[in-house]
């Protein structure tokens, strides 16, 4: 079951008693909390009927008894466990408090919505505890969001903040904020920071200009990165050098843009040798395990670089990087070689 799945059951007031929720985006792990919260909790007994529990393996009678016992003035409560590791392959739970919650699973215990969280990790369905949230439908994974979902994403918020955007600029702000990036740490609370500092600077003009993001977007190291690369390639020497002063500014570490930059034309190598053995696009991406999106950058870049080049252009970057690390030239001689000479 995914995210999705999961709003339309709490809409239709369809969920299972217990759910687990496991995935990597916390921000829509949250937002579910919240949803179910704001569905099933009267804001008048909220903290009567609301309890959390960061594990339960230390306080497995608080946790049962909470179960077990009515709701104050209402149908029901809600119950979170936030760190559920013993779903896991590498957790586990007391034997005895393990069949008293496996019993509590097949009771007719309608009163509580319990929650078991997993973030960024997944539970283990050859455990028995879990086969039963398997077999009910009460499993849900919340993925990161995809290149499509994440702009359309971009648009709800917008508009439920009363603002309007264009597909074409939410689009810009999909591809630059750096969450659909190769290994990127950037989530939706993220995202979601970048929004709402562009309501705050456009929220009387009614709608999000392209001028509006350029101006405040954190474009990503990533995004940079890209268009550093594309820049080289290209022979465009001032905007490259351009470029390389705004990252400087904006606080990259020399040594990292150097090993981003290598690690760029890695990827682009690997693009080409793929396509070089009749590769699909797809295949491709399987490979190398990268979205569309990042396949379809490296795809632009490598139509401007023959593979020749591009082995020419590794060779002098691990060249530089040994010069630096030795002594021999200094971060910035390096990155100046690197922006004027390739």
């Amino acid at each position: 079951m995914n995210y999705k799945e999961l709003k339309s059951n709490i809409k239709k007031d369809s969920l299972y008693n217990f759910i687990i929720l496991y995935g990597d985006e916390i921000f829509l792990i949250d937002d579910a909390v919240k949803s179910i919260c704001d569905r099933y909790l009267s804001q008048d007994f909220k903290e009567m009927n609301y309890t959390k529990f960061e594990k339960i393996e230390d306080s497995f009678n608080d946790f049962f008894e909470n179960i077990t016992t009515f709701p104050f003035m209402s149908d029901k409560k809600v119950i979170l466990v936030n760190e559920s590791d013993f779903m896991t392959s590498t957790g586990s739970l007391n034997k005895a408090y393990e069949d008293k919650l496996i019993a509590l699973l097949g009771s007719d215990v309608n009163t509580s919505i319990v929650m078991f969280l997993l973030k960024g990790k997944k539970p283990d369905t050859r455990k028995k505890i879990v086969k039963i949230f398997k077999d009910n439908n009460s499993i849900y994974e919340i993925k990161r969001l995809d290149e499509s979902e994440l702009i359309s994403w971009i648009i709800e918020s917008f508009k439920a903040k009363g603002l309007k955007i264009s597909s074409s600029n939410a689009n810009y702000i999909a591809l630059n904020c750096g969450y659909l990036d190769y290994e990127t740490v950037i989530n939706l609370y993220d995202v979601n920071n970048e929004i709402h500092k562009l309501y705050s600077y456009a929220m009387d003009k009614g709608e999000v200009t392209r001028d509006d993001i350029d101006l405040l977007l954190t474009k990503s190291l990533d995004s940079n990165i890209f268009k550093l690369v594309d820049y080289i390639c290209e022979g465009k020497k001032h905007k490259a050098n351009s470029m390389l002063q705004d990252m400087l500014q904006n606080g990259a570490a020399e040594q990292f843009i150097i090993h981003m930059i290598a690690r760029q034309y890695r990827m682009i190598y690997e693009y080409q040798i793929l396509t070089q053995k009749g590769y699909s696009m797809n295949q491709i991406m399987d490979t190398m395990k990268i979205k569309k999106f990042i396949a379809s950058k490296l795809s632009n870049i490598a139509r401007t670089i023959s593979i020749e080049r591009t082995e020419y252009i590794i060779e002098q970057l691990l060249d530089i990087d040994r010069k630096i690390k030795t002594g021999f030239i200094d971060k910035s001689v390096g990155l100046d070689i690197i922006c004027n000479s390739f």
